[in-house]
C-alpha cells in the first residue's frame, strides 16, 4: 500500500468542503506522514459553509477533480473528504471515461457508494468504505476507527476479520466464499433502475445507512427483495451493518429497526442474513473498513474474513 510522504489525492464527489476544513484535512494527511494534493481546489472549495448538503459545485468540475485524481501516473491512493450529497451526478462522466490501465486505491461510502458501485461493477476496482478525511480530520471518529484505516492504508494490516451474528440460521454452505459489493442502501436504491444499478447476482450483498427510521428502511428492505422476487438475481447472503447512528435528519428507535430488519429475513427466505455484531461497519463513530469488490469468507463459526496480502 503506501509508503511515508506517498501523495493522496483528495476528492471532493458529493458536498463540497470548506476552505478551513481542507486546510484541517491537508494538516491531518501531513500528521499521518502522508503528502495531500488537490487537484482544481479552488473550483471545488466553499469560502463558507452552505445552509444544505446539496452539491454546489458543478457535476462538471467535481468530474473533472476526480478524473485528474484517477489518471493522475504518481499516486495510489484517492480518499474522500466527505459524503452528503450529489455523487450520482458524477455518474454520467464515468461512463464516458475510458478505464484506467492502472486500478488506485478508493476509499469513501455514505453518499459515495453510487461511485463505488460503478468502480466495482464498471471497472473492477477494488474500494475500501472506511472513514473519510473530514471525519478523521475532525475527530468525528474513534481512536480506533483512526487507527484501522491508517494500519489498511500503510500495510499493516494482512487480514479483516469480524464477528457475525445469523439471523435467520440458515445452515447452507453456498455463501461461505464470495465477492462483497453495497454500500449505504438509501443511495443502493436511488440507483435501481438506471444503468449504475447494483448487481449483487451471487454476491454478498452488504447494507446499513444512518439516519433512517425503521418505517423508511422497511421500505428500501421491500425494494431490495421485490428485485430479488422479480429478476431472479439472488444474491449469496446479506450483510447487515449499523443502522443505529442519527444525523442532522432523525434519530433511529432500535425497536422500530428491530422491527424492519425481522421483516426482512422473512422476506429474503433462503437467503442468509448476517449483521456484524459490534456495529462497526458503515455509518459508526467506531467505524471500521470493509473491503468492497473483493473476496470475502464467512466462516462456518460466522466470522467474516478478507484476506489483504
Amino acid at each position: 500500500m503506501l509508503r511515508t510522504n506517498d501523495l493522496v489525492d483528495i476528492v471532493s464527489p458529493g458536498t463540497p468542503c470548506t476552505s478551513n476544513e481542507i486546510e484541517k484535512i491537508k494538516n491531518y494527511l501531513k500528521k499521518a506522514d502522508l503528502t495531500p494534493r488537490i487537484f482544481l481546489e479552488k473550483e471545488t472549495t466553499l469560502k463558507k459553509s452552505p445552509t444544505h448538503e446539496f452539491a454546489s459545485i458543478p457535476a462538471a468540475q467535481r468530474f473533472a477533480q476526480l478524473k485528474k485524481a484517477i489518471e493522475s501516473p504518481d499516486s495510489k491512493i484517492i480518499w474522500c473528504t466527505g459524503g452528503g450529497y450529489g455523487s450520482a451526478e458524477i455518474l454520467p462522466f464515468l461512463m464516458k471515461m475510458k478505464k484506467p490501465k492502472t486500478p488506485k486505491t478508493f476509499i469513501g461510502f455514505s453518499d459515495i457508494s453510487s461511485l463505488n458501485i460503478f468502480l466495482i461493477q464498471q471497472w473492477g476496482w477494488k474500494v475500501i468504505s472506511a472513514p473519510m478525511l473530514i471525519q478523521l480530520a475532525l475527530n468525528k471518529v474513534s481512536k480506533k476507527s483512526e487507527k484501522a484505516i491508517l494500519d489498511l492504508v500503510f500495510g499493516k494490516t494482512s487480514e479483516l476479520k469480524y464477528h457475525l451474528k445469523s439471523l435467520n440460521q440458515l445452515s447452507t454452505i453456498d455463501y461461505r466464499l464470495s465477492t462483497i459489493t453495497g454500500g449505504c442502501i438509501s443511495v443502493l436504491c436511488g440507483n435501481f433502475g438506471t444503468k449504475n444499478q447494483i448487481n449483487w447476482k451471487d454476491k454478498i450483498l452488504f447494507l446499513e445507512d444512518e439516519g433512517e427510521d425503521g418505517e423508511r428502511l422497511d421500505r428500501y428492505f421491500n425494494q431490495i427483495t421485490t428485485v430479488i422476487s422479480e429478476t431472479g438475481s439472488k444474491p449469496k447472503a446479506v450483510l447487515l451493518g449499523n443502522f443505529l447512528e442519527g444525523n442532522l435528519h432523525g434519530t433511529p428507535q432500535a425497536k422500530n429497526i428491530e422491527i424492519a430488519i425481522k421483516r426482512f429475513s422473512e422476506k429474503l427466505g433462503t437467503i442468509p442474513l448476517f449483521q456484524e455484531k459490534s456495529k462497526c461497519l458503515g455509518h459508526s463513530k467506531n467505524m471500521l473498513p470493509l473491503l468492497l469488490g473483493a473476496e470475502t469468507e464467512i466462516t462456518a463459526n460466522n466470522l467474516l474474513i478478507q484476506k489483504l496480502n
